[in-house]
């Protein structure tokens, strides 16, 4: 994933909105947020957490920071998301996305090459989505509701719960709820735990604590903290969580505010309790290839041009002159896929190979008509 289709212009209302008020609320993307744990929730992020310690950051206000609930709301149910199933995902290579526009909206398939496109299921504002690797569960950040009735929050999609759609059940349950907003969702090799985009603690007027990065257990919803995970006085976000195939590496983009400004850098981290090292200056958005051996990316300097290189920062290829959004390898790694905002609103889907013959000349696989993307995921889908 490489941000949502209207990640670069969300992040910028964000950040005029932080730097002018104190405000980071999002309107969706690969971002992430949360509150304090509340009865029917565990904290278990940062220094004062139970598993959390050796991952997260040093204590600071992440210490109880890490909610799966919120004692003050009702567990949500799928019926509170409107939550439909309406078709099996297709076996073969299939192109996932989403529609944001209905309400409520809906999670499609389709071939590669477009065709056969098939509406899996519905539910309340689906907006950032990931697929596990075996294609049998599908992650999603989906917004309340009854959002102002519980949280007194009125700007839209503060809060968005974290949700799993089992593909052989095609059906839906919540992972984590409460004060809090999850989204860039990525899982591990072994489909077990899900690295997140998470902010936290929003008040009536939309001030909250900025994106940091954490890991989701499938089973049961503990939490805790990748990244830095503290910043009373937020001038950093971290987005675009990638982790290494054995789970020792995290990769993942670090926003700079200064100034009235914003500078985007890929970072990494050894895990648990690595410093944070840079891995290329003026990059957004890293994507692992699918043998782990290459990074695609935005490259900020260039208008945010889609390059791959490898680990070591040698052979950068660019692949897609377009400014593209949530970028995915295909399966073998021989071709790229993003979402092209020709205008606000409007994504097109688009195809291009990775060795970057391709780059000028990208194949549209889909004009976005009446819909607005945000995800991509290609997958197999046994």
């Amino acid at each position: 994933m490489l941000g949502s289709a209207v990640m670069n212009l969300g992040i910028s209302v964000l950040l005029l909105a932080f730097i002018g008020a104190g405000a980071v609320v999002a309107c969706g993307g690969d971002d992430g947020g949360g509150s304090p744990a509340g009865t029917g929730g565990s904290a278990s992020g940062g220094a004062a957490g139970t598993g959390g310690s050796n991952l997260g950051g040093t204590g600071g206000d992440a210490a109880a920071d890490a909610p799966v609930g919120d004692g003050s709301v009702p567990k949500p149910e799928p019926a509170d998301i409107s939550f439909k199933a309406v078709a099996p995902i297709p076996a073969g290579e299939q192109l996932l996305f989403n529609d944001w526009n209905a309400q409520p909206n809906a999670v499609f398939s389709m071939k590669p090459d477009g065709a056969a496109e098939t509406k899996i299921f519905e539910a309340y504002r689906v907006w950032s989505m990931g697929v596990s690797k075996d294609a049998s569960k599908i992650a999603f950040a989906c917004g309340d509701p009854l959002q102002k009735e519980h949280y007194g929050i009125e700007i839209g999609d503060a809060i968005q719960h974290t949700w799993v759609y089992d593909a052989a059940a095609q059906s839906a349950a919540v992972l984590a709820w409460g004060n809090l907003n999850d989204e860039c969702h990525g899982w591990s090799q072994k489909n077990d735990s899900l690295v997140v985009c998470r902010r936290r603690d929003f008040t009536a007027s939309g001030q909250n604590k900025t994106y940091r990065i954490g890991r989701l257990a499938v089973a049961g919803g503990a939490f805790e903290w990748l990244g830095i995970g503290e910043d009373p006085t937020p001038t950093t976000m971290e987005l675009h969580p990638q982790l290494s195939d054995d789970e020792s590496t995290l990769y993942y983009t670090l926003i700079q505010v200064a100034g009235g400004k914003q500078e985007r850098s890929i970072m990494k981290k050894t895990l648990p309790g690595g410093a944070p090292t840079l891995v290329r200056a003026s990059a957004s958005a890293g994507v692992l290839s699918p043998d782990g051996a290459r990074l695609l990316f935005a490259d900020t300097a260039q208008k945010s041009a889609l390059f791959s290189m490898k680990l070591d920062g040698s052979d950068v290829i660019k692949v897609a002159s377009r400014n593209g959004t949530s970028a995915v390898w295909s399966p073998d790694g021989k071709k790229i896929a993003y979402l092209w905002g020709e205008t606000q609103g409007c994504s097109h889907v688009e195809v291009a190979l990775a060795d970057g013959s391709q780059a000028d000349t990208p194949v549209r696989v889909r004009e976005c008509g009446s819909a607005f993307l945000t995800e991509l995921a290609w997958i197999v889908k046994p």
